[in-house]
C-alpha cells in the first residue's frame, strides 16, 4: 500500500474529471470516472468507498468554506444545431 504521506500530489500527472458514475451490490461498489473520451474504472469495498465518500465530502465542505457554496444550476448549453438550420419536409435548398 502506498503511503499519502511521501507522496508530493502537485508531482502526480493527473486527468481533468468531467463525470463519473458507478453501481453497487452487497459487497462491492463499482464506478467509473471519465475524462473526455477516455474512461478509468474502478471496484471497492462498501469501507473505501465510505472512506472515499467521506473525504471528497469533506473537501467541498472546505472549499465551500472559503470560495462559497457551489453552484449546481445545469449550464445552459446552446446546441451547435438549431431549428432554423433544419431543412423542411421536401426543401431542397
Amino acid at each position: 500500500m502506498i503511503d499519502p504521506t511521501k507522496i508530493d500530489i502537485n508531482q502526480l500527472p493527473k486527468k481533468f474529471c468531467d463525470g463519473a458514475f458507478g453501481a453497487h451490490g452487497k459487497e462491492f461498489f463499482t464506478f467509473a470516472i471519465t475524462s473526455g473520451n477516455s474512461l478509468d474504472s474502478f471496484a471497492t469495498t462498501p469501507q473505501v468507498m465510505k472512506s472515499i465518500a467521506m473525504w471528497i465530502n469533506g473537501q467541498v465542505q472546505n472549499y465551500e468554506k472559503q470560495f462559497g457554496e457551489i453552484d449546481m444550476t445545469p449550464p445552459q448549453i446552446q446546441s451547435p444545431i438549431q431549428m432554423a438550420d433544419l431543412k423542411e419536409p421536401g426543401d431542397n435548398k
